[in-house]
């Protein structure tokens, strides 16, 4: 396993000087961290054919090069910057201080945060783990990147996908130590992915009716104001970060839309979404529009309030009450509301620029992963087509 030098060895040199004989050159040895031992660098100079010219530019480099070795350069490591013999971990804690203020500020979302959280998590402990934890920004090199990477897939036994998903995390920090000129080249280039990644194969999985009104009957009985949310999951597509920053104010019941400001939505704007009778009637059962028209929907115990609270209580309180209760499997997650919601849509109007609309996908292809195998349609021309081979 690689072990991190200390700073004091990478900075070692033997000052340059000038050798004589059948062939001039200048030499020097700096540490060689690829070989873990001081190696020497030698310049030649023959190709300057008067003798006391060549000596002249001979002292002119040796000034040169003992100044930069003084101030630690090394040629080993020269298309690094200074900023390159950072220690890892403390420029790792800089991109997580970076990107905790982006979340703050709403520029990143909070699965993109708790992501990035996750990631350097593993990776320091992988750090710590094999006593690198000296190691330098420069050491964060493509093999280390692989054999913690193959530490995540055979170590630890995780699927292909989130071997990908580290991947993708360590990307991101590769990008950060680029644009603050810790490195000059991104470590993971050339790295490729396991997983074909391909958009049509999206992990996803629909709850069965039978399921669907266990889960109506029961949030009815336990929390009526967290079964409002999953039919604005169901029903709307509103995201749970969305449904987070919903307020009073945003439900027109008159025109019966739900309006998602830009400002939490995933691709930035500002978007209408119908909402049905019995969404509606759950909501006037539930008195929500007697509430200050600037409070949040969904505030402590899912209720109306001042509060804002983070989308993680949807899927805490799906995962500790409702799952749990009705002994659902592991794969139905909160989120797989909306994308029963958008298959059920699709089926029920056979119609997918209607769910498209209502789901606020870019792009029809994206709604048409949601498409039921059974509702694929054959071409009825090449259907129908009598010609012979």
């Amino acid at each position: 396993m690689f072990t991190a030098e200390t700073l004091e060895e990478v900075k070692k040199y033997r000052p340059a000087t000038l050798r004589t004989g059948k062939e001039w050159f200048v030499e020097y040895y700096v540490y060689n961290h690829e070989l873990k031992k001081m190696s020497r660098k030698k310049i030649k100079i023959n190709h300057i054919v008067k003798v006391s010219v060549r000596r002249e530019y001979a002292m002119g480099l040796i000034r040169r090069l003992n100044i930069e070795l003084e101030k630690g350069w090394n040629p080993f490591i020269e298309s690094e910057s200074n900023k390159s013999y950072t220690l890892l971990l403390k420029a790792m804690d800089e991109f997580l201080r970076l990107n905790r203020k982006k979340f703050a500020e709403g520029d990143i979302r909070d699965e993109t945060i708790s992501g990035y959280e996750s990631y350097m998590k593993i990776l320091k402990e992988y750090i710590i783990r094999n006593k690198c934890q000296d190691m330098y920004v420069y050491n964060f090199n493509k093999d280390f990147i692989l054999k913690f990477l193959d530490y995540i897939y055979y170590d630890l036994g995780r699927k292909s996908q989130t071997r990908d998903n580290y991947l993708g995390g360590i990307r991101v920090l590769c990008t950060f130590l680029v644009e603050r000129n810790y490195v000059k080249i991104r470590p993971t280039e050339g790295i490729a992915v396991l997983g074909k990644n391909k958009r049509g194969s999206k992990n996803r999985t629909v709850i069965d009716r039978e399921s669907m009104n266990k889960i109506s009957e029961y949030c009815m009985k336990a929390n009526p104001h967290f079964l409002l949310a999953c039919k604005i999951l169901y029903f709307c597509m509103v995201r749970p970060k969305e449904m987070s920053y919903i307020l009073i104010k945003h439900i027109n019941l008159s025109n019966g839309t739900l309006f998602v400001p830009g400002h939490t939505a995933k691709n930035h704007k500002d978007g209408v979404v119908t909402m049905p009778v019995d969404l509606i009637s759950l909501i006037n059962d539930l008195g929500v529009m007697k509430n200050n028209p600037d409070s949040y929907l969904f505030s402590d115990k899912f209720k109306p309030g001042t509060k804002w609270r983070e989308e993680k209580q949807f899927r805490d309180y799906w995962n500790l009450h409702v799952r749990k209760d009705l002994k659902l499997p592991d794969t139905l997650k909160f989120y797989s509301l909306k994308d029963t919601g958008i298959t059920d849509m699709i089926r029920k109007y056979n119609d997918p620029i209607i769910a498209r609309d209502q789901a606020r996908h870019s792009d029809l292809s994206i709604t048409n992963i949601y498409t039921p195998s059974d509702m694929m349609q054959a071409n009825e021309r090449i259907k129908n087509d009598t010609g012979k081979f």
